[in-house]
């Protein structure tokens, strides 16, 4: 697992509830249906290699997805790459502002490890934090909280490697919270 990052705000994220749509006119009966020939829609492709963690996730979409309001800024930064010597690599983004991290994603390849999904979330969930497995979640996923911070981590084979993403925020922001970043992040790699 990678190092830890920075130091996070604890008073941090605020949770925006989205509006509902009260008062919208139903559509007009006349309107033709969609045409049985139209395309469907097909999810983004899942990418062969991963270079950037923040690319995967802009400090847009946090600031969209975990709350704030319209003054809410964060900026995303790329931190240098870990190359471990077991051949693993991990790609992590920061996102913050005025010199402190909120947030950090983290994604990881780890090669000819695809048929590890079980032990790679057990090894998780059984380092000593106070951990909560996931269901529905990538192949595998465990949710857990260290000192100040709470992380999600889920993993996903990607032909013969074992891909891992995980983001940590403030222990104060719920696991589903947490949890919304990486299922976005999964879909893309």
């Amino acid at each position: 697992m990678p190092k830890r990052i920075g130091s996070y705000l604890v008073a941090g994220a605020t949770v925006l509830l989205a509006a509902g749509c009260a008062g919208e006119e139903p559509a007009p009966t006349w309107q033709a249906a969609p045409a049985a020939s139209a395309p469907a829609s097909k999810a983004p492709p899942r990418a062969a290699t991963i270079t950037s963690a923040c690319d995967l996730f802009p400090a847009n979409q946090v600031t969209e997805l975990l709350g704030g309001n319209g003054k809410t800024k964060l900026a995303a930064e790329e931190l240098p790459a870990e190359k471990q010597e077991n051949g693993n690599v991990w790609r992590h983004c920061a996102y913050g502002r005025d010199g402190k991290q909120a947030f950090v994603l983290s994604v990881a390849t780890m090669p000819d490890r695809s048929e590890t999904v079980d032990e790679t979330i057990d090894a998780v969930a059984g380092a000593g934090q106070e951990s909560q497995r996931i269901k529905g979640l990538g192949a595998g996923a465990v949710g857990y909280l260290e000192d100040t911070t709470r992380s999600v981590l889920a993993v996903v084979p990607y032909r013969k490697d074992l891909r891992v993403v995980q983001f940590t925020g403030p222990a104060l922001v719920p696991q589903d919270k947490i949890a919304d970043p990486v299922r976005r992040v999964l879909t893309r790699i």
